[in-house]
């Protein structure tokens, strides 16, 4: 049974989709190693990465003496893949990788993939998500330009698709809100086919809802 909602990121992007889509929810930062073989496939990869950060917030919960049997624990790993170089692109370390990484970007597809987990008692469920995006073409001072608003940096692929990166989009096939960082189809997909609820009856049933 789920009585509550915990969100195990620190993501303001995922935060703010859940609260769009009017769910209560407490989060709980995981801490855990995010340390992944990059020879791995993106499948792998960000399927890896979710599970240990729902499994980490479980333990934190247990450690503050927060019930988690009741819980429903939505944990969310998001990467940018380029195909040609076989590269997984996480978020810049610093001002060159953000300005390569987006010179890399320009006037091509990529693919974003994120693992999903919903995690229940005993119950651990994990999906992958992936939608195609094209950039258009990219002049270095537009790249600049952008860095200098400081939006690239904690940022997948060193832009914001929901934001100012907005700019550099030209199409996308798939889920927008997978590239904010939250695929809310497959969400939802899982809830129906997981849980027998989907998100306007936890909506309607959980707020107002204590945690503890």
């Amino acid at each position: 049974m789920i009585n509550k909602i915990i969100l195990a990121s620190s993501s303001p992007r995922r935060k703010e989709i859940l609260e769009n889509l009017h769910l209560p929810f407490k989060i709980v930062v995981p801490e855990c190693d995010e340390d992944v073989d990059a020879a791995l496939p993106p499948e792998e990869y960000v399927s890896e990465l979710a599970l240990r950060k729902g499994r980490a917030a479980i333990e934190k919960m247990k450690k503050t003496k927060m019930s988690t049997e009741d819980a429903l624990i939505i944990s969310c790993d998001t990467i940018v893949y380029y195909p040609e170089g076989n590269i997984i692109i996480g978020k810049p370390k610093d001002e060159r990788e953000a300005f390569l990484t987006l010179g890399l970007l320009s006037d091509s597809w990529h693919s974003v993939y994120s693992g999903l987990c919903l995690i229940n008692g005993d119950k651990e469920y994990c999906q992958t998500d992936l939608t195609r995006v094209k950039f258009r073409f990219l002049e270095d001072k537009q790249i600049e330009e952008y860095m200098a608003t400081g939006e690239p940096y904690g940022k997948a692929g060193s832009y914001a698709a929901q934001m100012l990166g907005s700019a550099f989009v030209e199409r996308v096939d798939g889920d927008f809100f997978n590239v904010v960082g939250l695929p809310v189809a497959l969400m939802c997909t899982m809830l129906k086919a997981c849980f027998q609820t989907d998100v306007f009856e936890l909506a309607d049933r959980l707020n107002g809802k204590v945690y503890s």
